[in-house]
């Protein structure tokens, strides 16, 4: 032990404390505020076989766990391809959203990735505000087949008439 104390004297002569007023200390991170409009904060996950996808903090995009904002943007981009389009205009919700209940199960036995949902902008509604557009998106996220979906993203160019759903894949049965 005497020996480990000698040296460690050896080692350390020469060196000298650092004086208080000389100390840099590391510039801490801010805490990040959360956002001040209630909206923007997603809700709890739903319960569904996969969950199902949620809301993020930029308006009308729906995300589930895990999915990249690259993977987004890809999909804004094309990536992968439009395999199939809904026109839901001049629907009421009822049947906006049978016919998009339909085109799901009709997805999921074609195994398809990507869908374009066409719903309107909103611009006609009695209401003055996109009603269709609001009940699909909340149909994407929480109605029976919230469990399929991975992203939704509005459509560039189409001034948010139309969103782009990206489709979890289909598990193939082993043989």
């Amino acid at each position: 032990m005497a020996d480990d104390d000698e040296l460690f004297r050896q080692t350390m002569r020469g060196i000298r404390k650092i004086n208080v007023k000389d100390r840099v200390n590391p510039a801490r991170p801010k805490p990040r505020n959360p956002p001040s409009n209630p909206e923007m904060i997603s809700p709890p996950p739903t319960a569904s076989s996969f969950g199902g996808p949620s809301r993020t903090a930029t308006p009308w995009v729906l995300k589930e766990d895990g999915v990249s904002a690259n993977r987004l943007r890809q999909l804004a981009a094309g990536r992968p391809a439009v395999d199939a389009e809904l026109d839901l205009h001049g629907m009421i919700r009822d049947e906006a959203f049978a016919a998009l209940a339909k085109c799901m199960e009709q997805a999921a036995s074609k195994n398809w990735r990507v869908l374009c949902v066409i719903h309107g902008r909103g611009l006609h509604s009695s209401q003055g505000k996109p009603v269709l557009k609001e009940a699909l998106y909340g149909w994407l996220e929480n109605g029976p087949h919230a469990g399929h979906v991975l992203a939704v993203v509005p459509k560039p160019g189409t001034a948010g008439g139309s969103c782009l759903v990206l489709l979890r894949r289909q598990r193939q049965a082993t043989k």
